[in-house]
């Protein structure tokens, strides 16, 4: 709604020229608590308020006197297609109750007040009522202290309550499973997610609602009526996005990859720079460098490169910490027939090679050596490089893409990383952000995660409120990968067609104030273990000490269990 639908237009201007006595009775004119006042061209350079001139009545002035004196040169003004809950912040900012309106030649063309504000929140009210009552879904409207402030039929109906029963009472007390309060908390809208309600299969969808960038209220709907067509609806768009999967699975193999930019989940504004820089990467040779802690998706945005570059050859990616030191040459050189006793005979070609015209991603590249870093350097600066054993000379096309989970500059600091080959990859660099700073993203990367588990076998209608909500509080220190896992063994637990919190580990629940990873001590290999015992101890705890449940829970084999636990003295 616009200033333009309620501004008053009935209203008288004035000149600063004009006497005390000719002004005053205007004000008997018109409804409004200020005059605007104009020069020779009718545009606006100040006001004259009633209060004003009632203050200046009680010092008996003489009627002949100008108002230029008792002016306003310097008022507050709207336009007619300011929005109304701008011109109320910016009346309440200056607390005044009134202000003229002017077009953009600054001539008036009405006068806006706190009432017709106020008038129209009640309109606004008034109608939002109305459409409450006529919707087909079950809707309530909360405060930030998730307090019912209004409800429709629909919600009583569903629940079997009468309006009186829920009308300022606490949703956290009332209805405990809608977890309404969490979205207040978080920001975090969800939508469409499955839930049970009174033996009714239901699908919830809570927005929270902002001012200011301040969450103060938010609006939960329920939907349960028609749900056999909406389902039916909802499968036939499944098969179409299987269609272009399908489609894309195609192209993508053509390129050597599995993924595109498209696939990675989310719009929270974190994930979106990250995806447009991403974006603008694939369109140059540039060497990218991608840092991001383990489990962020680094090998993702490498893919969703390549995928979306003009390289036409294969994506090849070579792990540095997964390669013994004493091979890796010959694994990204290749080499001559008879280079080396032991050689394969007629040669082999090297990951450099092999990715002539494509991509070749170097995952985890704080981990290779001096002497490596060395021979990659040279690559880079020359765009050749001769097989081990052999003479020829191989011209490089090849995009190249690094990435580690390492502080690099550290490394290059403490003299582990060659400060040169670090400005050669460092030309193009994509920080990709930890799942906690992006948990806004996570209902996205679980719909994404789930389609990828249906893509493999498994048949999952989806993600329960419940467990979503235990999902959306924990801070996820393995990223998404951890996710992944999580929800791959609560995909190899449940008996229905939905993921519930029940099929959610324990371990969850025990890490709502973890430490973020980027600030803890440990090294990542410490993290790791660290982790993997916190999950087994939460499994115990949930199993009673049973270890065959234990080992059941954590989707593992007993034996191996009973290795942890004697590696970790847990016995």
């Amino acid at each position: 709604m616009f200033i333009s639908d309620l501004m008053n237009t009935d209203f008288i201007c004035c000149s600063k020229n004009d006497k005390l006595g000719d002004v005053l009775p205007q004000f008997t004119k018109t409804n409004s608590n200020l005059l605007p006042v104009v020069d020779s061209s009718h545009k606006l350079i100040g006001i004259i308020t009633k209060n004003k001139l009632f203050q200046l009545l009680s010092s008996r002035p003489s009627f002949n006197i100008t108002i230029e004196k008792y002016c306003n040169f310097r008022p507050v003004f709207l336009h007619p297609t300011d929005a109304v809950e701008d011109a109320r912040q910016l009346l309440l900012k200056h607390n005044i109750g009134h202000a003229p309106v002017v077009n953009h030649e600054m001539v008036p063309v009405g006068v806006m007040s706190t009432n017709e504000l106020l008038s129209s929140y009640s309109m606004v009210y008034s109608q939002l009522t109305s459409v409450l009552e006529i919707a087909y879904d079950a809707i309530i409207l909360v405060n930030k202290n998730a307090e019912i402030s209004m409800v429709n039929k629909g919600f009583s109906d569903l629940f079997g309550l009468h309006r009186k029963d829920v009308l300022n009472k606490s949703t956290t007390e009332l209805f405990p499973e809608l977890e309404i309060e969490n979205v207040i908390k978080t920001g975090i809208s969800i939508d469409n997610v499955p839930h049970l309600i009174e033996g009714q299969q239901s699908l919830i969808s809570i927005k929270p609602i902002k001012e200011n960038g301040e969450i103060i209220s938010a609006i939960c709907k329920i939907t349960y009526r028609g749900l056999t067509h909406l389902h039916d609806a909802i499968t036939k768009v499944r098969k179409l996005e299987k269609q272009i999967n399908d489609y894309q699975i195609k192209i993508n193999e053509i390129k050597g990859t599995k993924y595109t930019l498209f696939d990675i989940a989310g719009e929270s504004k974190v994930i979106q720079k990250v995806k447009n820089e991403a974006a603008l990467a694939a369109k140059t040779m540039s060497t990218v460098l991608i840092i991001g802690e383990s489990g962020t998706g680094k090998e993702l945005f490498a893919q969703g490169i390549h995928a979306a570059s003009g390289q036409m050859g294969p994506f090849i990616e070579v792990n540095c910490a997964a390669i013994p030191p004493e091979l890796l040459e010959s694994e990204f050189f290749g080499y001559a027939d008879g280079a080396f006793t032991g050689a394969k005979k007629g040669g082999m070609k090297g990951k450099f090679e092999l990715a002539q015209n494509g991509t070749i991603f170097l995952d985890e590249i704080g981990d290779m050596s001096l002497h490596l870093q060395t021979k990659i350097l040279r690559v880079l600066q020359e765009k050749e490089f001769q097989p081990i054993g052999s003479s020829k000379t191989i011209h490089l096309n090849t995009k190249i893409i690094a990435a580690t989970n390492q502080n690099i500059e550290k490394l290059v600091s403490e003299g582990k990383f060659r400060e040169d080959l670090y400005y050669r990859l460092n030309i193009i660099r994509l920080n990709i952000p930890p799942l906690r700073e992006r948990i806004e993203d996570l209902p996205d990367i679980i719909q994404a995660v789930v389609n990828r588990l249906n893509q493999n076998g498994f048949y999952i209608k989806g993600v329960t409120h419940l467990a979503l909500t235990k999902l959306m509080k924990y801070k996820w220190p393995g990223n998404i990968r951890e996710l992944q896992n999580v929800l791959k063994r609560a995909a190899n637990l449940k008996s229905g067609d939905y993921i519930d919190a029940e099929h959610i580990p324990a371990f969850t629940d025990l890490q709502e104030d973890v430490v973020p990873v980027a600030s803890s001590p440990l090294t990542y290999k410490e993290r790791i273990k660290t982790t993997e015992k916190d999950m087994i101890i939460a499994a115990l705890k949930e199993a009673n000490g049973n270890k065959s449940k234990a080992s059941q829970l954590l989707g593992i084999s007993r034996p191996w269990l009973y290795a942890k636990l004697k590696k970790y003295n847990l016995e």
